[in-house]
């Protein structure tokens, strides 16, 4: 598996987002849990329809050797990343787009009330995650796992 410049993942997430016809019949809204479906899946990227509802929160993970992007198809989400001395977060709307580097370490949560629906897209596709935990000593602990097991704040 090859890896888009970053560039070229945000402009295939793009194509991919103003398809509607492709990505609409996918949503699927769950109040209990965050869903999602694979839309696209070749050797250098990976698509993700990701319906979101009140209290859906991804928790802090990394997505390993991928970078990604993420397009808000409807309502919104924050995206949140860790930085030395607190995090840095934006919220997202309707239309916009973020890309986030491999080496990074983020969050996404719904907000709002409104459901949200974003489109993700991983290059290379993921095989590993590492999600995260702050020790009794304050110490930041990296857990991998593999991308198929779901994400959640709890993890």
């Amino acid at each position: 598996m090859s890896a888009l410049p970053v560039a070229e993942l945000r402009e295939r997430l793009l194509a991919h987002a103003g398809d509607a016809d492709a990505w609409r019949p996918l949503v699927r809204h769950d109040a209990d849990e965050r869903t999602y479906v694979l839309l696209h899946r070749d050797d250098e990227v990976e698509l993700y329809v990701v319906c979101w509802m009140p209290g859906h929160d991804t928790g802090f993970h990394d997505h390993d050797e991928s970078a990604a992007a993420i397009a808000v198809l409807a309502g919104a989400v924050s995206e949140e990343r860790l930085a030395l001395g607190g995090t840095v977060e934006a919220t997202l709307t309707a239309g916009e787009a973020v890309t986030i580097a491999r080496e990074a370490i983020h969050r996404v949560r719904h907000t709002g009330e409104a459901p949200a629906v974003t489109l993700h897209a991983y290059s290379p596709p993921l095989e590993r995650v590492g999600t995260y935990e702050v020790a009794d000593d304050g110490a930041l602990l990296r857990h991998p796992r593999a991308a198929d097991v779901p994400l959640d704040a709890a993890a």
